[in-house]
This record gives structure tokens, C-alpha cells and sequence, in this order.
């Protein structure tokens, strides 16, 4: 597994593709405690996607079960999303931004629910 971020740039720059890089996901992020400073100085060219969503530092389950069931919308947990966007974006990504939130709740609520809290949520990260 590759566990830091030092790590999937040694990956991707030795393979030389082209058409691969790397999938920046906020909470994976968060977890590693990878410091939005470092984010900033990736290379743009290897930035493909970038994940955004929300949670807590320490949780009282697994990993595991924090991972499928646990996150949270942008700006409903502890991590700092619009930090993250900003560094994102300083480091010269310009592509769109997914969500995604894992929830054991939010697979209770119905699709229109949920796509307009997610929308929501993730559009005041990006307002001042």
C-alpha cells in the first residue's frame, strides 16, 4: 500500500505515463496528517482528480468502518476543506472536484436529499 504522499510522486513520476497521476481524496488526506503546504508544491501535470468531503480526526470505531461509513459533507466535520481546496489549487490543479462521502446515514435518505446537501455543503467551501 502506498501510505504517503512522497511515496504515490515516486510512483508516478518512475511509471512515466502519460495518462496517470494522482486522485488527491480530502479525508485520506486528512488522516495522513499530509500538510496543505505539501499539497501546494505537487506538480500540477500529475494531479488528475481531487475528492472532497469531510470528517473527524479520532474516531471511537476502526479505520475500516470510519472509511465506508462515517464521512462526512464539506464543511460538517473537522477538516479544513476550503485550506485543502486553496492548496489544491495553488499547486495549479484546475479540474473538476468529485464528492465523496461514505455514509451508513446518508444511505437512509433519499437521492434528492442527498445531492442537494451535497451540492450545498461543497459550493459554501468554495464561496468566500
Amino acid at each position: 500500500m502506498i501510505d504517503t504522499l512522497k511515496d504515490s510522486l515516486t510512483m508516478v513520476e518512475a511509471a512515466g505515463a502519460r495518462n496517470g497521476g494522482i486522485i488527491l481524496d480530502l479525508w485520506h488526506i486528512a488522516k495522513m496528517r499530509v500538510s496543505y503546504e505539501e499539497l501546494s508544491r505537487i506538480p500540477a501535470k500529475y494531479l488528475v482528480s481531487v475528492e472532497l468531503n469531510d470528517g473527524t480526526f479520532e474516531a471511537p470505531w476502526s479505520l475500516h468502518e470510519d472509511t465506508i461509513n462515517h464521512r462526512r459533507f464539506c464543511g460538517e466535520g473537522e477538516f479544513d476543506v476550503k485550506g485543502f481546496i486553496n492548496a489544491v489549487e495553488k499547486a495549479g490543479y484546475a479540474g473538476p472536484f468529485g464528492i465523496e462521502v461514505l455514509s451508513e446515514e446518508l444511505r437512509q435518505k433519499s437521492l434528492q436529499e442527498i445531492v442537494t446537501r451535497a451540492f450545498q455543503t461543497t459550493i459554501a467551501q468554495f464561496r468566500s
